[in-house]
């Protein structure tokens, strides 16, 4: 389990960078800013227990990202905010990309006034993007944490967000063939297409051995999330006496044995 990073906090800064392209017209912004920030904000923060259950926790699901993106026409004609959400996450296609992702959002942020000074320095033109985030705004403190979690990652940890990626998104390949028909069960990696491997290679095999269509039952859970949907059970516990259903206490357990860290919290998980 990872500690911070999963697919589904990937696919809200796809979305934040759909944002801030200036691409998302002014009837939709109220809507995709309301979306990104009910699931960018902290657990505890949120108004009720449905909204915490509503998706088993703080993540969010593939069907829930085009419910909420799916209604809005973007600026750009024939295409909605689903379909520019889509292209970002599809233009992840190898690992390597995944490293540049990270490495350009710092792109969506104001400028330190230290990294003013430096690019004053500088004399290579650099295009302005259309919008730029404060840094301690929610969604600049959230873009900088994943920014430096996903430095801290050791490769294995980077190859395992990869492949949950590639997991997650799997099941918008529908949606992504009507845009691009060139598009097929092994364009998640454009290494293999470029390398004409076509899926059944020997390098495939070993790389990606049983991936297409598995399903990972940890890819979009966090240590993070989980300590978070505990701590505010316990909370709910102490303040209203109440015990949530056993069947979603089973729930929890099995979803907090893997990763939890904080002794306390696993320890009031038999309580609640």
């Amino acid at each position: 389990m990872s500690r911070y990073l999963t697919p589904s906090k990937i696919v809200l800064l796809a979305l934040i960078k759909v944002y801030t392209d200036g691409v998302v017209p002014s009837s939709a912004t109220i809507a995709i800013l309301s979306f990104l920030s009910s699931n960018i904000l902290p657990l505890l923060a949120r108004s009720s227990a449905q909204d915490c259950g509503s998706s088993g926790g703080s993540s969010i699901s593939i069907e829930q990202l085009q419910s909420a993106t799916i209604p809005h026409p973007s600026a750009i004609p024939g295409r909605t905010v689903w379909d520019l959400a889509l292209k970002q996450l599809w233009s992840i296609n190898s690992l390597d990309t995944l490293h540049t992702f990270f490495d350009g959002l710092g792109s969506l942020l104001e400028k330190s006034s230290g990294e003013s000074h430096t690019s004053n320095d500088d004399l290579t033109p650099t295009k302005p993007r259309s919008m730029q985030l404060s840094r301690s705004s929610p969604f600049g403190t959230f873009i900088r944490r994943s920014q430096l979690e996903f430095t801290k990652h050791q490769l294995h940890d980077a190859i395992k967000l990869w492949k949950n990626l590639i997991s997650y998104r799997a099941p918008t390949l529908a949606f992504w063939k009507r845009r691009n028909p060139a598009a097929d069960i092994y364009s998640f990696d454009s290494n293999l297409n470029r390398a004409s491997f076509g899926g059944n290679g020997d390098l495939t095999g070993i790389v990606y051995s049983g991936l297409v269509g598995e399903k990972f039952k940890d890819a979009n859970d966090s240590t993070q999330d989980m300590e978070a949907l505990c701590e505010y059970q316990i909370a709910r516990m102490e303040r209203t006496g109440s015990r949530v259903p056993q069947t979603l206490q089973a729930q929890l357990r099995a979803m907090a044995q893997p990763g939890m860290t904080v002794p306390n919290a696993s320890y009031y998980m038999q309580y609640v």
